[in-house]
């Protein structure tokens, strides 16, 4: 491919994978390189990284890119959320290690300030949970003196990783994080966009340490090796936006090392107890776009403990009383509840590897399929797209469509969150129809939409 063929470039900084790719003039995305992310280390409710490592394995991403365009191509980026670390501002060096948004060590704080929930849920549209940033800022200075220590410095920032590898790649000029981030951050005011001073105090945070909020687009902010970076966003949104079209209401369903069901929408609405409120696009023009959200903690962190399968849906149901819920990072919307992981049925828990990844299968749409009808249902004049890694799973489309009795649409994009980043680096704020395969309902799971109210009777039994 020429160098003068390249219209953008893109970085995905996922929890599995870490991946980036070229938009070419002809709307073509070239994969360049597709790294593991490094490991998280941790027992039990620790979810841990390298920092360092992280930051190595993004620079491999970012300077392949530099030498592959030519100086100044636009750069977008798009990142796991919740993520974070705090760092010296003088040397650059990591303070702490990466804490996962998967580290739940601020589950018990979380229990004793339940007085505040309603105060965060307005204010950020999102559940007093272990999984956010301010939570486990203020769990950890709790827990651990040398957190207090490091907050107090004034030479410690923090930043979510993105934040942070851009202040690295800047050489410090650049403190700054997009709003679909710093929402995640549970610290963020979302009616005026700015750091609430009220969950500062709540949290125990300074501002001064905190990162400039701005819009996810409209950025132009150089980066050694020559690229720009144009746009950063968080990666879910970057998933979403390709998919959203020109028609309608859509849901959209993204199952990757967690599950994720979106409904956007124009403007911002509260959600239903349980769910949450995100912002998916902020621009410097005004424009933004939110969704309503539905969160379960473990898809592909789940089913891949139980081999690579994959796994074919049958007609009838092998194990009629085999149940899971697979949220092994703490069970989300919309109960949040930290301490439920990974959680089998006495029947479930007796069977072989490869049945017990079919009930993983199973109980994940089970999961998928009580969000979508608490976020307002699938009727026939609502699209359902179906995008992520697991999509390509024999058994989760077409059981998806046997479970909600209606077709539903496969979209035929591969990383989406690249296609977002890089479109948004383009210039561009709304993204064509997406093209889709159609799955409908079969013979193949007929046994599904009986068992799922019987897996609400035993799942409300173990809750």
């Amino acid at each position: 491919m020429s160098r003068s063929a390249v219209l953008a470039a893109a970085v995905d900084l996922g929890s599995t994978l870490l991946k980036s790719a070229l938009l070419r003039s002809d709307g073509a995305l070239e994969a360049r390189l597709s790294l593991p992310a490094p490991p998280l280390g941790g027992a039990g409710e620790i979810r841990e990284g390298d920092a360092s490592a992280f930051a190595c394995v993004a620079d491999r991403l970012l300077d392949d890119l530099a030498r592959a365009v030519p100086c100044g191509t636009a750069l977008g980026l798009a990142t796991q959320r919740s993520s974070f670390l705090l760092w010296d501002c003088r040397t650059g060096e990591p303070l702490t290690p990466l804490v996962s948004w998967q580290d739940r060590r601020a589950a018990s704080w979380c229990a004793r300030h339940q007085d505040a929930a309603p105060e965060v849920a307005r204010r950020t549209g999102l559940v007093l949970t272990a999984h956010y940033v301010g939570p486990k800022l203020a769990a950890l200075v709790e827990q651990s003196r040398e957190w207090r220590e490091l907050l107090s410095r004034e030479s410690t920032l923090l930043g979510t990783l993105d934040c942070w590898l851009i202040w690295r790649r800047t050489d410090g000029r650049a403190h700054e994080v997009d709003r679909t981030m710093a929402a995640r951050t549970a610290m963020l005011d979302l009616a005026d966009a700015t750091w609430s001073d009220e969950l500062l105090a709540l949290y125990g945070v300074r501002r001064s340490i905190l990162p400039r909020v701005r819009s996810s687009t409209g950025i132009g902010v150089p980066l050694d090796g020559g690229l720009v970076l144009r746009a950063s966003i968080a990666d879910q949104a970057a998933s979403v936006l390709p998919l959203l079209g020109e028609h309608g209401d859509v849901l959209s369903v993204t199952l990757g090392t967690g599950a994720f069901v979106l409904r956007p929408l124009a403007r911002r609405e509260p959600p239903s107890p349980g769910y949450l409120l995100a912002p998916i696009l902020s621009c410097p023009t005004g424009k933004s776009l939110w969704a309503h959200e539905g969160t379960v903690n473990g898809a592909g962190a789940a089913v891949d403990r139980f081999g690579p399968g994959p796994t074919e849906l049958p007609g009838s149901d092998p194990t009629p009383d085999a149940w899971c819920l697979p949220d092994v990072a703490g069970l989300g919307s919309p109960w949040w509840r930290p301490e439920v992981g990974l959680t089998f049925s006495d029947a479930a828990a007796s069977l072989d590897t490869a049945n017990q990844r079919r009930v993983v299968l199973e109980g994940l749409l089970f999961r998928v399929r009580q969000v979508i009808a608490d976020l307002g249902g699938a009727p026939r004049d609502r699209r359902v797209l179906l995008a992520g890694g697991l999509a390509r799973e024999p058994f989760v489309a077409q059981g998806l469509a046997a479970l909600l009795e209606r077709p539903i649409e496969c979209v035929e994009i591969h990383d989406a969150g690249l296609v977002g980043a890089a479109g948004l680096a383009a210039g561009r704020t709304t993204f064509g129809d997406p093209v889709t395969r159609a799955v409908q309902p079969s013979g193949s799971g007929a046994y599904l939409p009986a068992k799922y109210g019987r897996w609400r009777a035993w799942a409300d039994s173990v809750l």
